[in-house]
């Protein structure tokens, strides 16, 4: 677990992380290192910017057919980060706020919860899954299709 103390040190911090390993609720297993490149850079007193990028395989389950599916993830990460403190204060209209302690900067922490906002919220294998579960269903319900085809 690498913490960091934002309140301190010089700026801009660079990172370059490659974990075999991660555990977010909900997301598929990690098949290949995730990478991630990033920079933090200090804007004001209490207001940090990061910027980089996150990539990685993973191995999950289609949701609709149950096969296992690869899900490659390569994102841009481009996140306010503030401290705990200001989280009720805030009025900031920002989608993208990264709300943490500054003094006890949880690096993995914050890497954990960019993957679960940029997962996937629907694994399928092919974009056309459905349609084909569906056209095979439209098959099977004609249950007097032999008879027909008998009297044609």
């Amino acid at each position: 677990m690498k913490i960091l103390n934002l309140n301190e040190g010089s700026f801009p911090i660079n990172f370059s992380i490659k974990l075999e390993t991660i555990d977010v609720p909900n997301i598929g297993k990690l098949q290949k290192d995730l990478l991630i490149e990033a920079e933090i850079q200090k804007i004001s007193k209490d207001l940090y910017r990061c910027a980089g990028h996150m990539k990685g395989d993973f191995k999950d389950t289609c949701q609709n057919c149950l096969k296992d599916t690869e899900v490659e993830i390569s994102n841009d990460i481009n996140v306010t980060i503030k401290d705990l403190t200001e989280i009720h204060h805030d009025s900031s209209e920002q989608d993208q706020t990264h709300y943490q302690d500054l003094e006890y900067f949880d690096l993995h922490r914050f890497i954990r919860e960019e993957l679960a906002i940029i997962y996937p919220d629907i694994v399928k294998c092919s974009e056309n899954c459905l349609e084909r579960e569906i056209s095979r269903g439209k098959e099977k319900n004609l249950p007097f299709k032999k008879i027909r085809d008998l009297i044609e």
